[in-house]
């Protein structure tokens, strides 16, 4: 496996201090690195990637416990380096090829699951055309019977429940409908990308300090001067006070991040010793089990086959505060509905992620509130001089995955080189 190599270089007032090791923080090292300017990324963790994380936690192998298609695939920066570093991943168009549904006792027919299909397809027209600042639901056609898929799925890419999100802040998306797994792992991929930085593990950053020329970070070692630092924790971190912006621009940022949040998207992985002869020709299941719930699993085939059940909103926040054995029992019975109780003869290991009380994420991914996408536009483009901020809420069209923060990570990185140049 390639791992990062992280030197322990020091910084002397005059370079870039980067913080987080996720997948902008490695964007803006590449920037740096590309340009000649001295730096050093600082990662509170043990090890790079942030909400690109590919690990076993127990099961046969392993999984991405965030982060796992490459978006937009057909512009996506990363499957260039994809290829560079012989990630392993499929070609495919859309979510919606291979798809199963389970609803009334059974499973649907073609002609169910291709209206299904339509549901999902106005309900998304709907939202990206609106051009509305308002919660998504007031904006949505009328989904019929599949309206427990459709909401599930709009939350499971809002990252949060529909009701929290805003449509016009969403439609912000640049969607090209080309979206690649990465059976490698995403998270093994941004650690390859990280081989050679400069990068300090297990290093947490307090606070930043913002003065005229130049600015400060406050770790348990001492204060770190730079000539600029690019920050790249998450909304909810920073909004939080997970580390504190002390003065200047990017303090008042800082204040106003509750209006973008990282809402709740959290994972149960089950190892099978086969995948369910129902989904042989199956990505994607979705359950639905009554007039307002649904469930939906990502069917991952090959020699150790894995379902993934995904689930956000305040569905998934009941249950990851529950606990793992709570998560892990909901998919249960999901798949007992679909597939009755000899399913469990197929399980052979489970997992959790619980990215809502990791302390340096606190949530998912991103998403502008209602009424909220304007200062979303306003604050990507403000100027907080030499502290300033990158990451997948500061991606102008690809907010909420990880070739947003990456490029967020090297556009903001070439805007701080040029300031301290």
């Amino acid at each position: 496996m390639l791992r990062p190599r992280q030197e322990g270089k020091g910084m002397d007032g005059k370079g870039i201090i980067i913080v987080g090791a996720g997948a902008a923080g490695v964007g803006a090292a590449l920037e740096c690195a590309a340009r000649g300017i001295p730096y050093t990324v600082l990662e509170a963790a043990e090890r790079v990637g942030g909400r690109a994380y590919t690990a076993a936690a127990g099961l046969p192998q392993a999984w991405d416990h965030g982060c796992h298609w490459l978006h937009c695939a057909d512009e996506n920066p990363l499957v260039a380096w994809a290829d560079r570093l012989g990630a392993d991943y499929v070609r495919q168009r859309t979510f919606n090829e291979a798809i199963s549904v389970w609803s009334d006792g059974r499973f649907q027919d073609p002609g169910a699951v291709a209206e299904c299909d339509d549901a999902l397809n106005r309900a998304f027209e709907a939202v990206e055309t609106s051009g509305r600042d308002v919660a998504i639901p007031d904006v949505l056609p009328d989904t019929g019977r599949w309206t427990p898929t459709v909401r599930l799925i709009l939350a499971l890419m809002a990252g949060d429940d529909a009701e929290d999100v805003s449509a016009a802040g969403y439609a912000d998306y640049h969607d090209t409908d080309h979206n690649w797994p990465v059976l490698s792992g995403y998270g093994a991929l941004i650690t390859a990308m990280a081989e050679g930085l400069n990068i300090r593990t297990g290093v947490p950053v307090h606070a930043v300090r913002q003065r005229g020329d130049g600015a400060s970070v406050v770790t348990d070692a001492g204060d770190l001067e730079a000539a600029g630092v690019i920050v790249t924790a998450s909304t909810n971190v920073l909004a939080r006070g997970g580390i504190r912006m002390e003065g200047g621009a990017a303090a008042d940022l800082a204040q106003a991040l509750h209006r973008v949040p990282c809402g709740v998207y959290e994972k149960v992985a089950f190892a099978l010793d086969r995948i369910p002869d129902e989904l042989a020709q199956t990505r994607f299941l979705t359950v639905q089990t009554g007039a307002d719930m649904a469930t939906n699993f990502q069917v991952m085939h090959g020699v150790e086959p894995m379902m993934l059940c995904h689930m956000a909103g305040r569905t998934a926040h009941g249950l990851v505060m529950d606990g793992p054995g709570a998560m892990v029992d909901y998919a249960r019975a999901a798949l007992r509905q679909a597939f009755g109780p000899q399913i469990e003869k197929r399980i052979t290991g489970t997992a959790t992620t619980n990215w809502t009380n990791d302390p340096l994420v606190l949530g998912s991914y991103s998403h502008a509130r209602p009424g909220s996408a304007g200062f979303r536009r306003e604050m990507i483009a403000r100027d907080t001089g030499r502290v300033a901020f990158a990451g997948e809420a500061f991606s102008p069209q690809w907010q909420a995955t990880a070739h947003g923060a990456y490029d967020s990570g090297r556009r903001v990185a070439g805007r701080m080189a040029e300031k301290i140049s």
